[in-house]
């Protein structure tokens, strides 16, 4: 039995291990712990010191299980603070279109929205030929925070030609209790049928850091998206940026045979 299993084998945190390299023993160890529920989803791993004494390795060692680790998406270091389990990823489907909140209800967290702001503003030339409407068009613009369990993992701007509305603004109590989508139908006889969507990995900027508890320049995933109503006018364009690490993202393709 090697050194880092026999310390392992008789810590009461971490439980012991196959036959690895020395290296791969220390990754299965914390994989472990984290699987058994002894470090938890969001807590933070023990000081460095405090986890060499507990594996019995070497410092070179643990470091180098730690890089695995957060490649794996176990763990994330976080500058100055430590090093933290990730929680559970939200499963984010692109071959499908659903509301934030019902991806984030899904993933078993309880969804809520921050940074609440609904205002009007004219259209700009680039998203009056997205949304196919003359430019200086009045909008609806809807901005928001998503959280999970409190966490900020989303913001999101949503923007809609206001005459396409009717009679009705948004509100933030009515998309506090309904997804945008719903509310669309329930207010403005407009349903969602389907969209369009790119994806683009981007650096955050110094707002939208402040606004996901994020550092600046962190990697963040946008989505721009256009939906189109039952008639197929485009009616709602849609600018995400994501946590990287709050998310899975998956997408369902078919082989060349369909």
């Amino acid at each position: 039995m090697t050194k880092v299993e026999k310390s392992i084998k008789n810590h009461p945190t971490i439980s012991r291990l196959v036959h690895a390299t020395l290296t791969d023993q220390t990754v299965q160890a914390i994989q472990e712990a984290v699987k058994q529920g002894k470090f938890l989803p969001g807590s933070q791993l023990p000081p460095e010191m405090e986890l060499l004494q507990m594996l019995g390795v070497s410092r070179t060692t643990l470091r180098e299980a730690l890089r695995i680790l957060e490649e794996q998406r176990l763990i994330r270091k976080r500058r100055g603070l430590g090093t933290f389990v990730m929680e559970r990823a939200i499963v984010k489907d692109m071959s499908q279109n659903f509301g934030i909140t019902e991806m984030i209800s899904q993933a078993g967290y309880t969804p809520g929205t921050r940074d609440f702001d609904i205002y009007l503003e004219p259209s700009s030339k680039a998203i009056a030929e997205k949304l196919d409407i003359p430019s200086s068009s009045p909008l609806v613009v809807i901005d928001r925070v998503r959280t999970a369990n409190d966490t900020p993992v989303v913001w999101t701007r949503d923007i809609m030609p206001q005459s396409y509305l009717g009679a009705w603004m948004p509100t933030i109590e009515e998309l506090s209790q309904e997804s945008l989508y719903d509310c669309l139908e329930r207010y403005a006889n407009i349903r969602i049928t389907n969209g369009s969507a790119s994806f683009s990995p981007v650096q955050a900027n110094r707002e939208i850091a402040e606004k996901l508890n994020g550092q600046r320049n962190s990697l963040l995933l946008l989505i721009e998206q256009v939906d189109n109503d039952q008639s197929q006018r485009p009616v709602l364009y849609s600018v995400e940026y994501h946590l990287t690490d709050k998310f899975n993202f998956i997408i369902q393709r078919k082989g060349p045979s369909f």
